[in-house]
């Protein structure tokens, strides 16, 4: 008689810890945002191949954007928005990719990470961030 000796490696791996929650890992607890951010309540228009929404936004900063009280997309979605700044006329255009979502079932909120921004956009934001962003190491 034969033995498997597949079925015995299978059993001996499933002994192995199984990561529940990636989120609880050590990287992900700390604050992983990179530029400083300012608050800023303002509605965006957020395009979603032909779809359009306003958001509410809940702050901003070099790297993105954080959208409260909103049904999320998915993870990785790729959005169009268009915003201006307070005491800024000129439109801010840009793509944006959904890298953050609430956890909790029926969490609203989420957020952006810029992926094309003009140098003048980026220079407006800089601008409004020396003016109103917090001391902190956080970014959108």
């Amino acid at each position: 008689m034969t033995t498997d000796r597949r079925a015995a490696e299978r059993r001996e791996k499933k002994a192995a810890a199984v990561v529940v929650d990636r989120r609880k890992n050590d990287r992900r607890n700390g604050d992983r945002r990179r530029a400083a951010r300012a608050p800023l309540d303002l509605w965006v228009e957020e395009e979603k191949g032909n779809e359009l929404y306003f958001r509410r936004t809940g702050n901003v900063s070099l790297g993105g954007i954080y959208f409260e009280q909103t049904i999320p997309h998915a993870l990785g979605t790729i959005v169009r928005l268009r915003f201006s700044l307070p005491g800024n006329d000129s439109l801010i255009e840009a793509q944006a990719e959904i890298v953050n979502t609430p956890t909790i079932k029926d969490g609203l909120g989420m957020g952006l990470k810029f992926r094309e921004l003009s140098a003048e956009a980026t220079a407006a934001l800089g601008k409004f961030l020396d003016e109103h962003g917090d001391d902190d190491d956080g970014a959108a």
